[in-house]
């Protein structure tokens, strides 16, 4: 009987405490979970996965602008879901970081992370094969395109000029090259730029341009030929002249032009002197279209003409015109080979008389083009002393 009472108390009292264990609320069982929750990529174009797993459905949204960076998909059901993050290539050198927010339907929140440096430090590279020279200096025309090709384990790289350099110094991307194209140099200053090939930050190459204005030491003249009017087989190549010569003045000069023709006897007594010593000169004459008897009878009336009775040939130089009408004696087809386009750059000035000394490849080693007056025989004498001891140096001769 007494063990009746005793099970009978004992089910009673597990009843009251399964009662009272009722009144209290249950362990949660959704959860929702992101791994891993930061990302670093590198400053390169690049995309990867994180894993969220969640016992609910759930959806994905940027904290804030993150244009730059994508997730997809960005809402799924219940389950282990593989979610691919892309980045944009890191356009500078400062860091930039997205947020995205992971909600569930009950509510639970977690957070992605990406965060995005100018770093190194993740194994990108990128070089040039060849070991090729980062700096070039180029003459001022007919530059060769300049091919490198590029070595690295990213898959996406850009090419970019230089601010201020982009009218002249192109580059672009051709598969695993890098081509480089210099426009010729449109005046007689030189100008320099850079080209840069880039994963985006650090990651990056960049090589610098220095290109030769046509005033400028070293820079190649272009060759050219004009005839005398009138006159069969009158043509005459610079080169034939300067390939002959040690030093060549190449002197622009018009008949209409006193500056000129006030310096000219001058430019007679440097031949005399210096002729012996592997100097010759190529005038060219810009000159009045319309005016060719007048151009004509100058020289004539000059003594420009004067044959050597013995040989046949020019006593002290060789001359050749250039006939535009009067608003194109300046700024002509000939003179763009020695100034580039006058009219487009602004540099119009009166330069003429100029005088161009060049060597026995064609490469000037001086030049004086300033905006001369000769008026006077203090300025006539001061210019051809600076010419006279600059050839006597350059020839080595004649007590300089």
């Amino acid at each position: 009987m007494k063990k009746n009472i005793v099970a009978k108390q004992l089910i009673l009292i597990g009843l009251g405490i399964l009662m009272l264990t009722s009144c209290f609320p249950q362990e949660q069982t959704e959860y929702l979970t992101i791994y891993p929750s930061t990302v670093n990529p590198g400053p390169i174009a690049w995309s990867g996965t994180v894993t969220v797993k969640s016992s609910e459905s759930w959806y994905m949204e940027p904290v804030g602008n993150a244009d730059w960076c994508t997730v997809y998909p960005d809402k799924s059901v219940p389950g282990n879901v593989e979610v691919t993050v892309s980045v944009t290539r890191l356009p500078g050198s400062l860091p930039r970081t997205a947020i995205f927010s992971v909600k569930s339907t009950s509510g639970i929140e977690k957070f992605l992370i990406v965060e995005q440096k100018d770093s190194d430090e993740f194994g990108y590279y990128l070089e040039f094969f060849g070991d090729p020279e980062f700096s070039y200096y180029v003459h001022p025309q007919d530059v060769k395109p300049i091919k490198l090709r590029v070595n690295t384990n990213v898959a996406e790289w850009v090419t970019y000029v230089s601010e201020g350099a982009e009218d002249w110094l192109f580059a672009r991307r051709d598969k695993d090259t890098l081509i480089i194209t210099v426009q010729d140099a449109k005046g007689p200053a030189g100008r320099k730029g850079t080209v840069t090939a880039s994963a985006g930050g650090s990651i990056s190459q960049t090589l610098s341009f220095s290109q030769m204005g046509l005033h400028e030491y070293g820079a190649a003249t272009k060759n050219f030929s004009l005839p005398i009017p009138g006159i069969p087989d009158s043509e005459l190549q610079f080169s034939y002249v300067y390939s002959r010569a040690k030093i060549t003045l190449l002197l622009l000069w018009g008949t209409w032009c006193p500056d000129c023709t006030n310096f000219m006897p001058m430019v007679k007594e440097l031949y005399e002197e210096f002729k012996d010593h592997g100097f010759k000169i190529y005038g060219v004459a810009m000159e009045i279209e319309g005016m060719e008897q007048e151009y004509l009878d100058y020289l004539e009336s000059n003594g420009m003409n004067a044959i050597d009775e013995e040989t046949g040939k020019k006593l002290w130089w060789e001359n050749r015109p250039v006939f535009n009408p009067v608003e194109q004696i300046k700024v002509n087809a000939f003179s763009r080979l020695f100034y580039g386009d006058l009219l487009l750059t602004g540099e119009v000035k009166n330069f003429v008389p100029a005088f161009f000394f060049v060597d026995g490849g064609g490469y000037i080693v001086k030049t004086y083009v300033d905006n001369y007056s000769l008026r006077t025989d203090a300025s006539i004498r001061l210019l051809y002393k600076n010419m006279r001891t600059f050839l006597s140096r350059q020839l080595e001769c004649c007590g300089g």
